[in-house]
């Protein structure tokens, strides 16, 4: 069995976006027992040994909500990957409190510069930012209203020695056509951003969120027009590397842009996409599946608190 990725799920339910496309609303948006307090320990260290013997290079540390929000649980998570052989390790946020931390010189929620500074020093390598487009306007409409300049937040994280990847959802009405993504593209090469990633919206084939969905539905590309944008990149690019379930990163004069899909299964291989553990001790290998678990969780009173918010 292989593990492409080790993902580790911070925090709670709870985000300071508004995105009506959530996957997470749609896969599952349950709350997480234990989160942002207790992390259990015993099983952490399981999903670990797996990942390691299952040759998996990244970490990637995400949130059914926004992660940022929980950074001393984040801290605890970087302590306890310590020293182990993932080579990576990356953080997916939709960068509004490290924008704000940057723009205005002070913290809007919990996260500090300081909280920066320690996970550089104890590994992080890479912040991943979700975005729907370049253009404030386009953000500010799907994440905040008070969206902060995303080059400015790029320069500030970049000033602590974190790469970036520019994870674009694209959808129709913004990143939907050759001319706009080739605007992504010179965005990333202007703003020196290591990885551009863009996929489409997509619902899974079970939604909980029948809002969610109906977005997807109404503002989802096509296969036709996905299928152009695609052909765009190899048109203009050289392909470096297939990565598992078919994502593909090309040079594209000179910026690295991976094409991919955000919800994929593929049921005839014993690859796995992403391991996947909650605070409470879960540890699963989908998404959308609450099959797809190899063992359940429980908050443990002899875990180690991490003194997120309550």
């Amino acid at each position: 069995m292989k593990i492409q990725t080790f993902s580790i799920v911070a925090g709670t339910r709870a985000c300071n976006a508004h995105c009506r496309f959530c996957v997470s609303k749609m896969t599952g948006f349950q709350e997480i027992e234990g989160g942002g307090r207790h992390i259990n320990e015993r099983n952490f260290y399981k999903a670990v040994a797996l990942a390691e013997r299952a040759g998996t290079t990244t970490v990637l540390l995400t949130g059914k909500g926004e992660p940022t929000l929980y950074p001393e649980e984040i801290t605890r998570y970087l302590e306890l990957l310590g020293q182990r052989p993932f080579p990576l390790v990356e953080l997916q946020t939709n960068a509004l409190t490290m924008g704000w931390l940057g723009r205005d010189s002070h913290s809007h929620a919990a996260l500090t510069a300081e909280h920066l500074r320690a996970w550089y020093d104890l590994g992080l390598d890479t912040i991943a930012i979700s975005v729907v487009d370049v253009e404030r306007s386009a953000n500010a409409k799907v994440y905040h209203d008070d969206y902060p300049d995303l080059g400015q937040t790029i320069g500030f994280l970049k000033s602590f020695g974190f790469s970036i990847r520019l994870c674009v959802m694209m959808q129709r009405g913004m990143v939907d056509s050759a001319k706009r993504l080739g605007d992504v593209v010179h965005f990333c090469q202007t703003h020196r951003v290591e990885q551009l990633a863009v996929r489409p919206i997509r619902r899974p084939e079970e939604s909980l969120s029948a809002e969610a969905a109906a977005y997807v539905e109404q503002h989802g590309l096509s296969d036709a027009e996905v299928d152009r944008l695609h052909r765009w990149v190899q048109e203009r690019g050289t392909q470096l590397l297939t990565l598992m379930h078919g994502a593909r990163v090309y040079d594209v004069v000179g910026q690295n842009v991976c094409i991919s899909d955000c919800l994929t299964v593929e049921p005839t291989s014993d690859a796995i996409r992403t391991l996947i553990f909650y605070s409470d001790g879960r540890i699963a290998y989908d998404w959308q599946y609450d099959g797809a678990v190899l063992l359940g969780g429980r908050e443990s009173a002899g875990d180690r608190t991490a003194p997120g918010r309550e």
